[in-house]
């Protein structure tokens, strides 16, 4: 059984961050991932924790590909494989409309720009002077080339993806995909997207690794946790990527709801326009036993590896982490 465990981007202590490592690395965790938003830099905490741990691999859930050329991204995925050799992972994402607009940047053509950004990078990363495709429209390296050894296998790279489209890009171009924010039964419609877009290049679904981001919270404390998960969730449901994706899973109604009662400035009623049931399919709580047997069906239905993530909140503690630590540990 393949489980990984994320870390959420909300500056956590380091001295906690390595603890988690190191214990994850004592329970046979598949893997570690860090995320990033508007706080804690992926790559920087990623490095600090590859240099601090010996075996578990480590990666990047998700890096922006907005955020940061594709040649610096080569230049920073060389640089891990430099601290630990073979124990990175590349996780890339279009994240959202929303999070752009923090950092004053455009959010455009997300599928395009992803093909050409993974082509680059993949490139950057053989150690050879990238070449831009004449099709190119996005980035136009000239002369790039790594000034230091190419890592001499390259770095696995995952594509973050939600709807059809990105789904199909994943299964053309990336070695594994990152689902995210979808309820368990939705998981073999988005496999059968990714098998249609590996089927075009001559590849099949065996060929990419599935990992599912799932926000998981161990708890007894029912009441109080959904009202949590429902603050995170509504501000979620204000994003483009997920918008999409909400309404192909069959929220279209409550998102109807949710965003006029946003609109209108109600934010507690538009989170009390989130029922339950929405609640319990996008994210996983309850006991260690309830979580356990609700990441089950997750990989029933198909996911690989289920990436257990603490929630991308401020109130998130060591505790919690602890917790996931416990309940998923082998």
């Amino acid at each position: 059984m393949r489980v990984g465990l994320a870390i959420p981007p909300v500056g956590l202590p380091i001295d906690l961050c390595l603890d988690v490592v190191h214990q994850a690395e004592e329970r046979r965790f598949d893997s570690l991932w860090m995320g990033e938003a508007w706080g804690t830099e992926t790559c920087t905490m990623v490095s600090a924790l590859l240099a601090r741990s010996q075996r578990i691999p480590i990666g990047t859930s998700i890096i922006s590909i907005y955020l940061r050329p594709p040649t610096l991204a080569a230049m920073q995925a060389a640089t891990l494989d430099l601290i630990a050799p073979g124990r990175v992972r590349i996780g890339l994402g279009v994240s959202t409309r929303n999070v752009n607009a923090l950092h004053g940047v455009p959010w455009d053509h997300p599928v395009s720009r992803t093909r050409e950004y993974v082509s680059i990078l993949r490139q950057g990363l053989t150690g050879k002077r990238v070449t831009v495709a004449p099709e190119g429209k996005f980035y136009r390296p000239q002369g790039f080339q790594l000034g230091m050894p190419a890592p001499a296998h390259m770095p696995p790279i995952y594509l973050a993806a939600v709807n059809p489209q990105m789904l199909q890009l994943a299964g053309e171009i990336a070695d594994g995909v990152i689902l995210a924010w979808l309820p368990a039964r939705q998981v073999p419609d988005s496999l059968a997207e990714i098998a249609r877009g590996a089927a075009r290049v001559g590849r099949s679904l065996s060929d990419i690794d599935v990992g599912c981001y799932i926000h998981t919270m161990i708890t007894n404390e029912r009441a109080q946790a959904l009202s949590q998960l429902r603050r995170i969730l509504v501000s979620y449901c204000q994003a483009n990527t997920y918008i999409q994706g909400f309404r192909h899973f069959g929220y279209g109604d409550i998102l109807d709801e949710v965003h006029l009662r946003w609109k209108a400035g109600d934010r507690s009623g538009a989170e009390a326009a989130i029922p339950e049931s929405m609640v319990e399919e996008l994210y996983v709580l309850g006991t260690a036993e309830e979580c356990r047997a609700h990441i089950g069906r997750f990989m029933q239905a198909g996911v690989q590896m289920p990436l257990v993530a603490s929630l991308p909140s401020s109130r998130t503690t060591g505790e919690d982490l602890y917790a996931l630590l416990e309940a998923f540990g082998q």
